[in-house]
């Protein structure tokens, strides 16, 4: 997924917001939009970025002028702690259902994760509505829905490979993973990032909600938001390559593999919350939808 016009004033205003988060300092805050300012300005090539690669390149800019390596570092403990004390919500409403419905629901739930959220055009959220702001998700609906093609592609899988997106939110993936290997005969790998991106998790937040209790968890080798296969350990890379269905996190996966679905060629399931305006209209669907939507669904043997 290419860029749009509307990424650049929305990459600017990105670039203050983290300046905000990463220093009082009104100074660096400054220069920081300056800088910014420049590279919009000289870059001719922008809208042939990903609006992932346009927002990495401004998170490693204000790590570079700030000196602040993780800006979002409270923000993600606190999210992973607020998650984790809502999941017995989620297999309360699990335990209700037959399991088709259970299964959507699951996949829902880890949708839902993905409002957390704190660097999207249009997409406010906090930590303190962050409770009532799942819940009120967890109520909603799945706008495009796959989950029966998952379903039946997971009974035909021997490995899945699952991407994850932000902190806070893989407590909910985790619950969505569990009900994957308690039902069906699959091994699952848990990729995080490899550093500091935003509030995408990292191995230390997959510790944190002890997500390798149901996957083992492995990192990219890269830090930046999406996919950047330039920037990937080898062991990735190779076990991107083997596996049989890849479940793709998020908005920035989603804007990232969408340019290489071709080089794949093999199931990609998206998952995630259409917060962003650019993306939604790539999808089709009303700003907000949750989305479940699989591409390559035939290449699976």
């Amino acid at each position: 997924m290419k860029g749009h016009l509307l990424c650049i004033p929305c990459s600017l205003r990105t670039a203050y917001d983290i300046a905000t988060k990463a220093t009082d300092d009104e100074e660096l805050q400054k220069k920081v939009l300056i800088e910014t300012l420049k590279w919009l300005g000289e870059d001719n090539n922008l809208m042939s970025m990903t609006p992932a690669m346009l927002h990495t390149h401004v998170f490693r800019l204000v790590q570079k002028i700030t000196g602040n390596n993780d800006p979002f570092a409270h923000l993600k403990m606190e999210s992973n702690r607020i998650a984790l004390n809502l999941i017995p919500v989620l297999k309360s409403e699990f335990k209700k259902r037959d399991f088709g419905d259970a299964f959507k629901f699951a996949a829902l739930g880890a949708i839902c994760g993905n409002s957390i959220d704190f660097e999207v055009e249009g997409h406010q959220i906090s930590l303190d509505d962050l409770e009532r702001s799942l819940l009120g998700c967890l109520n909603s609906d799945l706008v495009l829905d796959d989950t029966p093609k998952l379903m039946k592609m997971l009974s035909k899988a021997k490995s899945v490979l699952y991407l994850l997106d932000n902190a806070g939110e893989i407590a909910f993936d985790k619950f969505f993973i569990k009900i994957i290997v308690e039902n069906y005969p699959v091994k699952v790998l848990a990729a995080v990032k490899s550093g500091p991106i935003l509030n995408d998790a990292t191995m230390e937040d997959a510790l944190q909600v002890r997500l390798d209790e149901v996957a083992e968890v492995i990192a990219t080798g890269s830090d930046s938001i999406g996919l950047n296969i330039d920037e990937c350990y080898k062991d990735f890379m190779k076990r991107l390559k083997e596996a049989d269905i890849i479940i793709a996190k998020g908005q920035g996966y989603y804007e990232s593999l969408t340019e290489i679905e071709h080089i794949l060629r093999k199931p990609i399931t998206y998952m995630l919350r259409a917060k962003c305006l650019v993306v939604a209209k790539s999808l089709n669907v009303p700003q907000g939808s949750n989305v479940v939507k699989i591409v390559n669904y035939d290449h699976l043997e």
